[in-house]
């Protein structure tokens, strides 16, 4: 084979070559970011919820509760105190072990108020759009922690006694922003209370409204570039 030709063939994978990785540079370069900041970000929020237990023995248990959370930034808050009063009916268990059995149960334990606090992550945040026609933000958060649930009971003696248990409290929640100000909560939390004679484990379903606010206006970065474009336009 010809010098000449080999040469041409040499320096023509050479070319090739160096332009395939000048298009990989290209590429990494003008990669596009779909990132954007939580618009709706604040730092305090009270939430006022109800929920509903599902596997309690002898009652349906309905708490209704109001709770408070400081948000230290995108990421990481603490629901400092979140309280709740339960409102119980009987379940058709008690009615039909005491009419069909005769069978008096010694006592119905009966949930009263339950208060956590919780730590909270918020990892996942995004967009809904509505028939196309609004969007809709949204963030998801997973949570864990401590508190105390309040049980009375009634003896078939007329007698009342009281205890309060241990319980933690894990699960996840998302929030629906309405606006600035408000937003939707919907969450489900595993409650694990330790009793003095047994442990039990609730599965709690909740729904909630939220107000947030800042107590002082919140520092928000501005864009060199468009705070430029806005002197400019404003200098005319």
């Amino acid at each position: 084979m010809n010098k000449k030709v080999i040469v041409g063939i040499v320096l023509s994978i050479l070319a090739l070559s160096g332009q395939l990785g000048w298009c990989e540079t290209q590429l990494e370069e003008e990669s596009v970011s779909a990132v954007q900041n939580r618009i709706f970000h604040r730092s305090h929020e009270i939430d006022f919820n109800i929920g509903y237990i599902a596997d309690d023995d002898f009652f349906h248990v309905y708490p209704v509760g109001i709770g408070y959370t400081f948000h230290f930034n995108e990421d990481i808050a603490w629901e400092i105190a979140r309280a709740a009063y339960m409102f119980d009916t009987d379940k058709d268990l008690k009615s039909t072990l005491r009419d069909e059995f005769n069978v008096q149960p010694e006592r119905f334990p009966e949930q009263k108020y339950m208060l956590h606090t919780h730590f909270v992550y918020k990892p996942l945040y995004g967009k809904h759009s509505f028939r196309n026609r609004g969007i809709i933000n949204n963030e998801i958060s997973i949570f864990a922690g401590p508190g105390i649930v309040h049980y009375e009971w009634d003896y078939s003696t007329g007698e009342t006694v009281s205890e309060n248990a241990l319980s933690l409290s894990f699960g996840a929640g998302m929030k629906f922003f309405l606006s600035e100000r408000w937003c939707l909560n919907v969450e489900i939390r595993d409650l694990l209370n330790f009793r003095e004679n047994e442990t039990e484990n609730n599965i709690y379903f909740g729904l909630g409204v939220g107000f947030r606010f800042d107590l002082a206006p919140r520092k928000v970065k501005e864009d060199p570039t468009m705070k430029k474009l806005k002197r400019i336009l404003n200098n005319g």
